[in-house]
């Protein structure tokens, strides 16, 4: 394994596809404001959207569900939206066998992600994956922070007691999953699910991650 102690995982469009969540921003939220207002779907829909990106996906109202139904003034609660979608959280399919196959080489497993606690409990309790997991940190709701932010990174590696140095990361976020953990030191690898392009930094699936850190022990 060399030095190389945890590896690191994001959860959404990483672990699990997107799916669960599209359908929570997107397809919830926008609904129950449609009902609230009397307008349609579509008209909704685009307001909402709108809205998001007012926001931005670098501030932590972006993925804060309870923030979004206050802004709206929706009668429904979280946990009510995210039952409406549970059956549509599913892990990519080499997911199970990476996991598997990186803990039984003796590596320790961890997941960082931005989605709140309610997303990522619910997502890995349904999954049946979340005994693979060392630790599983909500940057959102057990930091206050953003991946944008490397002190998140720097806190992880400290609850963790490894230096950067000892992480691998990867994840589908060229920003928070690429960028910001490899100025910090971290071994980080970009999930280009959709692209074509041929990187060191950059993996088409999970399977090619077994490469890496052979290469890297």
């Amino acid at each position: 394994m060399g030095n190389i102690r945890i590896v690191s995982f994001d959860l959404d469009g990483t672990i699990t596809d997107t799916s669960f969540v599209d359908s929570v921003w997107l397809e919830g939220i926008p609904r129950s404001y449609a009902l609230k207002r009397d307008i349609s779907f579509d008209e909704a829909k685009k307001y909402v959207k709108r809205e998001y990106d007012k926001v931005g996906r670098e501030k932590i109202e972006w993925y804060d569900l309870r923030h979004w139904i206050m802004m709206f003034d929706l009668d429904i609660s979280p946990a009510e939206i995210l039952n409406q979608y549970r059956n549509k959280i599913r892990v990519f399919p080499e997911v199970p066998r990476i996991l598997k196959e990186t803990r039984d080489r003796g590596f320790r497993l961890i997941v960082i992600t931005n989605a709140r606690r309610e997303f990522a409990d619910l997502e890995l309790e349904r999954t049946s994956i979340a005994h693979y997991f060392e630790r599983v940190f909500s940057s959102t709701s057990d930091f206050g922070l953003v991946k944008k932010s490397i002190s998140l990174y720097e806190k992880v590696c400290g609850i963790c007691g490894i230096t950067p140095v000892e992480m691998v990361h990867v994840g589908d976020d060229r920003l928070f999953d690429f960028e910001v953990p490899e100025s910090l030191g971290i071994h980080a690898y970009f999930l280009d699910r959709r692209g074509k392009r041929e990187e060191k930094s950059i993996i088409h699936n999970l399977l090619e991650l077994k490469e890496k850190l052979q290469n890297l022990g």
